[in-house]
């Protein structure tokens, strides 16, 4: 067995996931790796052509797009690393961080999934910590009791938002960008692999979810970092299906009752907020998921 197992999903970013497989190869020292190219179906050009320029890949050819969870799960199927490292396509090392996760992994067995320090192209750091869903959480944020709370202390308790990120730190769950984690793992889930029935968006908080579920620790290293070209879309359709998972996510392992508590103090709590253009679309999304009926 080799030490990770990379697995990338393309889906229509040849260039971009061509620069990411370049950095890996380039960037990548000190351990036995395999670079696994999973294409969900793309229709921009031929997958093979990722076997030309990169010859010593591993590529899948997906027969339908089956999504972030999906494609991951044929990666999977074919790996041989101990330790697995899912990362999107539109990431780009820029230092050895996959060995230096992986020293981190290796010292530390309590440690379920890894993630490092994500940047965007102007350096940027882009918060991705977050707390699990919680009333009592949105409640202190909503009558601003936080501010009341000292740092680091208020970033910690608070998550994503109120954490600097500029230390490393234990989280509920991280994004699913660059998300390491023991072969191990995978031994809970059922057919040995990752859970999930959302086709994107999501997938990362259940994950960290059932994880955490198993007695790991979710950890994240503000000791190296990678560039993220994080998708800027913050259109209406994309809002909602990210935010219809959340509650999906919400309502099965919290309950309904829960569920609805919690969006009706978010909707509240983005309809004060400051950012008034922004955050009245969300509170808006938030409210309606609030009046929402069953979970389809």
């Amino acid at each position: 067995m080799v030490d990770v197992s990379i697995i990338v999903v393309n889906y229509n970013t040849f260039e971009l996931t061509c620069s990411c497989i370049a950095s890996l190869i380039r960037h990548t020292d000190g351990i036995s790796h395999e670079i696994i190219l999973v294409d969900n179906a793309s229709l921009e050009c031929s997958p093979d052509l990722f076997l030309q320029k990169f010859p010593s890949i591993k590529l899948i050819k997906s027969p339908a797009n089956s999504g972030f969870t999906g494609g991951n799960n044929l990666g999977i199927q074919i790996a041989n690393g101990n330790t697995i490292l899912l990362l999107n396509s539109d990431v780009i090392l820029t230092e050895n961080s996959i060995a230096k996760c992986l020293l981190v992994l290796s010292n530390n067995n309590k440690i379920g999934v890894i993630t490092c320090m994500l940047r965007y192209p102007d350096g940027a750091i882009q918060k991705q910590c977050q707390r699990f869903p919680s009333i009592l959480l949105t409640t202190i944020e909503l009558f601003r009791i936080h501010k009341l709370i000292p740092q680091p202390k208020r970033g910690i308790l608070m998550g994503g938002g109120f954490f600097d990120h500029l230390s490393s730190i234990y989280c509920d769950s991280v994004w699913g960008a660059f998300f390491m984690f023991p072969r191990t793992v995978l031994d809970s889930f059922e057919n040995n692999q990752l859970p999930g029935n959302f086709f994107m968006y999501a997938e990362d908080l259940m994950w960290c979810y059932k994880i955490r579920k198993m007695g790991y620790l979710i950890y994240y290293s503000s000791e190296t970092s990678v560039i993220h070209y994080l998708g800027a879309s913050s259109s209406e359709s994309v809002l909602r299906l990210k935010h219809q998972n959340e509650y999906a996510f919400i309502v099965k392992n919290y309950g309904w009752f829960y569920s609805k508590i919690l969006m009706l103090l978010r909707s509240v709590l983005y309809a004060t907020a400051s950012n008034r253009d922004y955050a009245k679309e969300i509170s808006g999304i938030y409210f309606k998921l609030f009046l929402k009926g069953k979970v389809s």
